[in-house]
């Protein structure tokens, strides 16, 4: 019996303080709730008025404190937001979108939409979302930035990175979802690992589809990997593993957007279908 992927559609979240912080924080490398300072605008002339200078700079999150109890941040976890509002980040196990408002040193975020993967550890993640909702005060020193709420919670930022970025080529890359548009799918149960992809520096692409090994060539260019005949063994693929290698082949054809975000790749084709990969440790 065929097991069906879970969808997880972008969808509108909305967070309480204690969010607000964690996601202004959510800083690991491609919309929750309305903030009160949002007031649902989009990107106006003044979006971004700083005092302190937040923007354009990939903001790592270490760790959160809420109610006075002080949480690690799991890998991966980074927000940025650009001079013109738009916000980028992700919470550790799913990515988010959406506009910020700066003004002066205080931090709101509006209109954050989410990827929707079960994760086994969601409690950070919980705990970012649900601190969106009132204006966060940010206070930076030096590469450190604080990040408190209302209540008094904080969040610890750096824009020195966490860890190295990984590299395209030479990295193990497993497939840990695809995407369709605005819409991303987790693994079908039980495929979750087996799925990889590994790209040479001398133009060529391995890896498995959770069921055949897969080698060929793909060409790196600006941003874009252009695929050139795949070949996988001839193992008959059924149920959830057979899905799996058939969204996985129909997204290494032809010319792809990539992008390496920290640890994470994102590979596009021109009909906004896609996947999403995690370096391998």
């Amino acid at each position: 019996m065929q097991t069906k992927p879970k969808l997880r559609t972008r969808k509108m979240l909305t967070v309480p303080v204690t969010a607000v912080a964690l996601l202004a924080l959510g800083a690991c490398g491609t919309e929750t709730g309305a903030g009160s300072g949002g007031s649902g605008k989009e990107g106006g002339d003044d979006t971004v008025q700083t005092d302190v200078p937040l923007t354009g700079v990939r903001w790592s999150v270490e760790s959160a404190t809420v109610g006075g109890k002080k949480a690690p941040a799991p890998d991966g976890v980074y927000v940025k937001i650009d001079d013109k509002g738009a916000v980028t980040g992700h919470y550790g196990c799913n990515s988010f979108t959406g506009r910020a408002t700066v003004k002066g040193d205080t931090v709101d975020f509006d209109k954050l939409l989410s990827t929707q993967i079960a994760c086994e550890e969601q409690d950070f993640e919980l705990a970012m979302r649900q601190a969106l909702e009132d204006p966060l005060k940010a206070e930076l020193d030096d590469s450190r930035l604080t990040l408190t709420t209302p209540r008094g919670g904080t969040i610890a930022l750096t824009s020195k990175p966490v860890e190295p970025p990984a590299p395209l080529t030479g990295t193990k890359w497993n497939v840990s979802g695809f995407q369709e548009g605005e819409t991303a799918r987790s693994l079908p149960e039980g495929t979750g690992g087996k799925a990889y992809l590994t790209f040479g520096k001398d133009g060529t692409v391995r890896g498995h589809t959770g069921c055949n090994s897969l080698n060929g060539t793909a060409r790196q260019g600006d941003g874009t990997l252009e695929f050139g005949r795949v070949a996988t063994t001839r193992m008959l693929c059924q149920g959830a593993e057979g899905t799996v290698e058939k969204d996985l082949l129909q997204v290494l054809s032809g010319k792809v957007k990539y992008r390496v975000d920290g640890r994470s790749l994102t590979l596009t084709a021109a009909d906004g279908k896609g996947l999403e990969a995690k370096a391998a440790k």
